[in-house]
């Protein structure tokens, strides 16, 4: 059992997920292959045309589908161990996925990429009545300059496939909301042929610009297989910080870093999911302990 006191010993972690690793600082930054758009891994000028019309894009296979199995055992060994599938952020690899991704970033945001604390990892479980995150816009400001100058942005991956069945994400198309006589606000107001269910499958990103209404599914209880994902927020960094620290793209926090943060994001988001009240006490009591061990 992880307590809050033993989960600030990086070897429990270690042990956890053995396949997965925590650098913590030590040695050389990994080297990772980036996806470009000159190297076939996206169509730019495609790309932009779809998500400034529509709000959204979904790439599919562009992400190395071995890298992601490693993620996937590990939220699974975490849910087996009664543990948040978020935790998976401890691991480099869940940061790796992302910073695999700068050009894809840059395309959309300039040079000046920053991570917003903003993150959360899903197992949506059709065993047990599981559904994604109701319907909402990550961030009720203005998401862009116009219509060629993005704020900021989410990505999301999956690590399963993810499918009506088990809940993929479904958006309200922003050409279509446009139509509306005003912003929708609450779910009744969406029109039911204007949704766009996305189904996507492991090696696929879906990114979106985060005033785009969006939601995922409930998972029928005769779904295959869970829908397993993670998320991640970012913005131009030229523009004024939406959060009161921003991360460094290319360097993830330290381990106690990570883990506090990680443990700060249950009470951010209990409200867009049921969350287990002791699972909330012990994120709160580990965010105690990480301080405590830092003033050591």
């Amino acid at each position: 059992m992880i307590t809050p006191q033993n989960a600030t010993d990086i070897r429990v972690w270690q042990k956890l997920n053995p396949q997965l690793s925590i650098s913590n600082g030590e040695g050389p930054r990994a080297d990772l292959a980036e996806i470009g758009d000159d190297c076939g891994g996206f169509d730019g000028g495609a790309l932009s045309d779809r998500f400034w019309d529509e709000g959204y894009f979904l790439i599919r296979d562009i992400l190395p589908v071995d890298e992601l199995a490693k993620l996937r055992g590990g939220i699974e060994t975490l849910v087996a161990s009664n543990l948040s599938p978020s935790l998976i952020y401890l691991y480099d690899e869940a940061w790796n996925v992302f910073r695999r991704l700068r050009p894809l970033l840059t395309h959309f945001l300039g040079d000046r990429v920053a991570l917003l604390p903003h993150f959360w990892a899903w197992h949506v479980d059709p065993r047990s009545n599981g559904r994604g995150w109701p319907p909402h816009r990550d961030y009720q400001g203005e998401s862009a300059l116009g219509d060629d100058m993005l704020i900021s942005l989410s990505l999301w991956v999956p690590l399963s496939d993810a499918t009506p069945e088990n809940g993929c994400m479904h958006v309200l198309p922003r050409n279509f909301e446009k139509e509306y006589a005003a912003a929708v606000s609450s779910p009744h107001e969406v029109l039911l042929q204007d949704i766009r269910a996305l189904p996507a499958g492991p090696g696929a990103v879906m990114g979106w610009r985060q005033d785009l209404y969006h939601w995922g599914g409930r998972a029928s209880p005769h779904a295959a297989e869970p829908r397993i994902s993670l998320s991640l927020e970012f913005q131009n960094a030229a523009f004024d910080p939406l959060a009161d620290e921003l991360l460094e793209l290319d360097t993830p926090p330290l381990f106690l870093q990570r883990l506090a943060l990680i443990a700060r994001q249950f009470e951010k988001y209990r409200h867009m999911q049921s969350l287990d009240v002791n699972m909330v006490r012990w994120a709160e009591q580990v965010v105690d302990a990480c301080a405590r061990k830092n003033h050591l």
